[in-house]
Parts: C-alpha cells; structure tokens; sequence
C-alpha cells in the first residue's frame, strides 16, 4: 500500500486555520482585556473555545504570549499588521516562524526596560542584591541590630553597609525594616523620591512603580521628600509619589503588617483593591471584567498560602461569577 503525503495545498490550508484561530485568540484577548467585557463576552469566548481544540490550543498559546511579553508584545504586533500586505506574502511556514521570532525577540526588548504590568521583573529589579519570587518572602540580618524581612516581588540594593549603620534602596515591593540601634547606628531606605531615615524604630515600605508608602510601627522615622522633611510616629503612615505627596495619616500597624505573619487583612477594601493586592502574590491575573463592581466592599482574612481562597470566596461568599483560564488567569464579574 502507497503511503498517503500531505500534499503542499494541504498544509497550507492547515496553517492558515491555525493562524486564523491565533488571531481570532488575539483578538478575544484585547477584548477580555480592553476593561470593557462583560459576562456574555466571556460566555461566548468559552463556546468559541469548545467549538475545537484548534480553538483551545490557539486560545492557550495565545494566552502565553501575552502573559509574558504584554504590551510590548502586541505593539510589536500592530506595527507588523501595519506593513503594506505584499511586504508581509507569502505567509510560507518558515517566513512564519522567522517573523514569529523577530516579534518576539523585538517586544523581548522592549519588554526587558519596562514589563507590562509588573508580570515579571524589571532589568533594575533582575540586578538588585536581592529579590523575592512571586509569594516568596525572606528575612535578612544586614546587622546585629539590623533586621529586615521582604515580601513578595521584592527587590532590595544595599548601598552602603558599616557599623553606624545601613543605606538602601528598596527597587520595588515591599521590606519591614527594625532598627534596634539606638541613637548610635541610623539605617536609610531609599525609595523613589524620598529616603526614609529611621533610629531605634520599626517601619514598613511599599514601593509600587514611582508610588512610595511608609507606616511607622515603632519609634519614629523622618521622611525626606520634595525638599521636605516628615516625622511619623508609631502608627502612622504617610504616601508620596514622584512628584507630590500625601498627609500624614493613621493607620493600622496590624494590616500593614499582616504579610510577615502569612496573612492579608482586609477592612471594608474595595474589590479592585483586593484584587490588585491578590495579583501581587499568584502566577498569572485576576482580571475584573465588570467595572461596576469595582468597589463592592471586602471585610475577611487571608492566608498567603492558601491565595486562592480569596478567588472561592469572591465566587462563593460574594455570588459573583468566576471563570478560570489557561495561564492562570481569572475573570471575574
């Protein structure tokens, strides 16, 4: 018996299913994540995947590419789709995979600078003494009288290290820092535009992108930012940015802190608050696809290593519809 060959027609007609199913992938995900879809696009979206596993594995990939090169990746995408056609024919398998590389590797480069919504670190973050993973927290001893534990997505230089004391710069995350020095040794945290000057005192700081918070827990700490100097007592807490700053106000030390003890703490938080915090510590995206429930209203406690509790009882306890995605996104809403 003569053994059947795909035939060149054949083939080509294969990929271009595959690819029509990439881009019909492609644009799903725009739409998922354009801050506009509603539950019925996400009812559609799941019988479109059903219709195959084309569609599935399409959807899948699809979902992987964008995860990890994000914006760049699609800026890459647009500025490929915008080439005069005969520029971008004959679509031929390897004229696929060599184009498919160069994407990549182009939003790959951009993406190194400034990752899309922090979905991995930085070339600044990659380069720092030290760093935390996603969920990983870790606890230094710089000094006998200095300690300091780091959260999740942490990373940490130390500039300047000697017996009267310690300067560093926090990249990004979050570190609870103790000063058990006395007057004698003073450690300063650089952050964004401020540095945070603390002796004999316990403080936590948060930095997200240029936006710096710091809670004093004991003690006392100054902040010097914009040509101007505040003292926090213990428990309060006081938010700059790059370019302007908040009040000093009070805060509960017992939330703030509540990460070093395998806990988040959550009082009368808006969804959209809960939800950014959650996505700071699991792979993948928690997406909340119905704006309207932006700030439904969260009192409950969390364990760190059971994340995804917080995802059952926002289905469960607050009713409202989940679906679950490959790469370990979440829709909700």
């Amino acid at each position: 018996m003569m053994e059947q060959m795909d035939t060149p027609g054949a083939a080509s007609t294969a990929e271009a299913a595959t690819q029509s199913a990439r881009g019909e992938a492609r644009g799903w995900l725009r739409r998922l994540h354009g801050g506009e879809a509603t539950s019925d696009d996400v009812a559609a979206l799941e019988h479109w995947r059903a219709q195959s596993p084309a569609h599935a594995r399409a959807f899948a990939e699809e979902s992987l590419f964008w995860s990890v090169l994000g914006d760049a990746a699609r800026q890459a995408e647009r500025e490929r789709a915008a080439q005069p056609v005969r520029a971008r024919l004959p679509a031929s398998r390897r004229d696929f995979l060599i184009g498919g590389t160069a994407l990549a590797a182009s939003a790959a480069a951009i993406a190194v600078i400034s990752p899309p919504l922090g979905l991995w670190p930085s070339a600044a973050e990659w380069s720092a003494d030290y760093r935390t993973a996603t969920g990983e927290r870790r606890q230094l001893d710089l000094l006998p009288e200095l300690s300091l534990e780091l959260n999740t997505r942490t990373s940490l230089d130390i500039r300047q290290r000697g017996e009267t004391g310690a300067v560093l710069e926090l990249v990004s995350g979050e570190a609870a820092i103790v000063n058990r020095g006395g007057s004698t040794a003073n450690v300063t945290v650089v952050a964004g535009a401020g540095r945070i000057n603390g002796r004999d005192a316990a403080f936590n700081v948060r930095k997200t992108g240029a936006d710096v918070r710091v809670t004093c827990t004991s003690g006392r700490v100054d902040v010097d930012c914009h040509q101007r100097t505040r003292s926090l007592a213990a428990g309060q807490q006081f938010a700059y940015g790059a370019s302007d700053s908040g009040d000093i106000v009070a805060a509960d030390a017992e939330i703030v802190t509540a990460w070093q003890r395998g806990m988040l703490m959550f009082r009368r938080a808006p969804l959209s608050e809960v939800i950014e915090e959650v996505n700071r510590y699991r792979s993948g995206r928690v997406v909340l696809v119905d704006s309207t429930l932006a700030q439904r209203q969260i009192m409950a406690n969390f364990r760190l290593d059971r994340i995804d509790d917080v995802i059952d009882f926002i289905a469960k306890g607050m009713n409202l519809r989940v679906r679950t995605l490959p790469g370990g996104v979440v829709l909700v809403g």
